[in-house]
């Protein structure tokens, strides 16, 4: 019995030892998958790296591509293609933005309201809050906006048809369009959480903040897929020549340096102008270009056969660019100053 007894003590002895062994084996064992989970992560952002890298400088592809044609993919040119692509931004948004102020001015006037007018701003002057109507605030804060984002798919489609144009109109007409339907939807945005413009029809119509969420999320992820369908095609129509459309890389390089790194200086220019007072109308756009922009680029590789009318192929130089965006910058500035009452 006795032997027995020390025989189950031993053999207990040995299981404790192998279980203080086997910890360790396990442990070693959880380190290696660590190790090489994140080494795999640093392999998929290296090849990532290197795909950027071969985007932005492109390798000029052999072919019966002449040597003006093959002049468009130097660091220089694409640079200053991204410059003019800045010009055109800023210069579509400030167009939009003074027309939607200038209609909503319209209205207001319309309606028999007393109010301050500037370039980009209304303000109401004191006890004219007492004059709105119910109707007229729901006419006026509400149908204008919907409208502003069937007249950029309305010139959208326009402008895909059009065929005796450069490309330097047609780029500027693309961004013209892309920023009538962003407007829309950054007002729908800047509505869910602050009750003015388009905020005041829908937190009246709406009280309940998390169903304002829901619907802005809904008509948010309409109009992104509906801009990046329309947009990846107008952009890739406006190349200047035909050797951006010849392979897939070339394709996303036109359009990240067009579309993916223009639009951040062109948010700066803005920011700068309106400061401090639009800065949730900057605010709104910023967080809704990032959602557009890599589907864009993305969408180019779905996108084979695009036929573009031959136009001048010479990029605008630097001087020029900067020139006349010092000029729109300075001359937005000293106008926007300027204000005046209009009695409706």
């Amino acid at each position: 019995m006795i032997n027995f007894i020390r025989v189950l003590i031993n053999e207990s002895e040995m299981n404790n030892s192998g279980d203080k062994f086997s910890l360790p084996k396990r442990t070693g064992d959880n380190r290696r998958k660590q190790v090489g989970f994140f080494a795999f992560q640093l392999v998929k952002i290296k090849y990532h790296l290197s795909q950027l890298n071969r985007i932005l400088k492109p390798v000029v592809p052999a072919g019966e591509f002449s040597t003006i044609d093959k002049a468009h993919l130097s660091f220089s040119s694409l640079f200053r293609h991204m410059l003019f692509s800045v010009l055109c931004f800023f210069a579509a948004w400030m167009m939009v933005m003074i027309f939607q102020n200038a209609i909503h001015a319209f209205l207001l006037y319309l309606n028999g309201i007393h109010f301050r007018y500037s370039l980009f701003t209304i303000s109401y002057l004191p006890g004219d809050i007492y004059e709105w109507e119910e109707g007229n605030m729901l006419l006026i804060y509400s149908l204008p906006y919907f409208g502003y984002f069937l007249l950029g798919a309305f010139l959208a489609s326009k402008t895909g048809r059009m065929l005796l144009i450069s490309w330097k109109l047609r780029l500027l007409l693309t961004w013209i369009s892309i920023h009538l339907m962003v407007f829309f939807m950054a007002a729908v945005l800047k509505g869910v959480f602050v009750y003015r413009e388009f905020g005041i029809a829908f937190q009246w119509v709406i009280e309940v903040f998390y169903l304002r969420l829901l619907i802005a999320g809904l008509f948010i992820a309409f109009a992104v897929w509906y801009v990046k369908r329309v947009a990846v095609y107008l952009f890739l129509k406006s190349v200047p020549v035909r050797i951006f459309l010849s392979t897939e890389i070339l394709r996303k390089t036109w359009l990240l340096w067009i579309a993916g790194i223009s639009f951040v200086p062109g948010i700066l220019l803005a920011f700068f102008l309106w400061r401090p007072y639009m800065s949730f109308q900057v605010l709104a756009t910023l967080m809704i270009f990032p959602l557009i922009i890599p589907a864009i680029i993305y969408s180019s590789a779905f996108i084979s056969d695009i036929r573009i009318p031959k136009s001048m192929k010479l990029v605008p130089s630097y001087t020029f660019i900067v020139s006349v965006l010092a000029i729109l910058w300075v001359a937005l500035r000293l106008l926007s100053g300027y204000s005046f009452i209009i009695n409706g």
